[in-house]
């Protein structure tokens, strides 16, 4: 038998293959030291239902992922179709990212005001997963706003959820 080598596909060609799964847009936060730290996510996912728990996964070259260690509180926003300018902002670098932004507070971790759903936990793990840092989440509240749709993130751009859906 012979050995053949192991060919892997362009960052390129991965990217575009992986922007065919549509996901939701999620901006995650927390409270350090009275300084409120958020950053867009588009990697999280539900992780278990005994106990509630979530993952995302983050960027390692994102400095916000520091504040992010095992027992820090967390927060995860999903975004409401309505909010493509946050997702943004919550990408973006070198700003303010919550001035002038309507934030609900639980625990003192801030949320933003008017997600479709959103998460309260704890950050129970810290794994290496590539180029990303993979958090999993002990959910310890939860909830969501019955008729609001999420925000989409397919094909490297930001849709409205009433744009996407298939009609019958």
């Amino acid at each position: 038998m012979s050995e053949r080598a192991v060919r892997f596909p362009t960052s390129t060609h991965y990217r575009q293959t992986v922007a065919n799964f549509p996901s939701g847009v999620t901006v995650v936060t927390t409270n350090k030291d009275g300084e409120d730290i958020g950053l867009t996510v588009s990697a999280f996912a539900s992780l278990s239902l005994q106990p509630p728990m979530v993952l995302v996964s983050i960027d390692q070259n994102s400095r916000s992922h520091t504040y992010l260690q095992v027992g820090s509180p967390i927060g995860v926003s999903v975004l409401a179709e309505g909010q493509t300018d946050l997702a943004v902002r919550f990408a973006r670098h070198g700003l303010d990212r919550f001035a002038d932004v309507e934030i609900d507070r639980r625990a003192d971790i801030p949320f933003i005001a008017g997600a479709a759903a959103w998460f309260r936990g704890e950050v129970t793990s810290r794994y290496r997963g590539g180029d990303h840092i993979i958090l999993t989440i002990a959910v310890h509240d939860c909830d969501f706003r019955e008729g609001i749709d999420p925000l989409l993130y397919h094909g490297g751009r930001l849709h409205a959820w009433s744009n996407t859906a298939a009609t019958s």
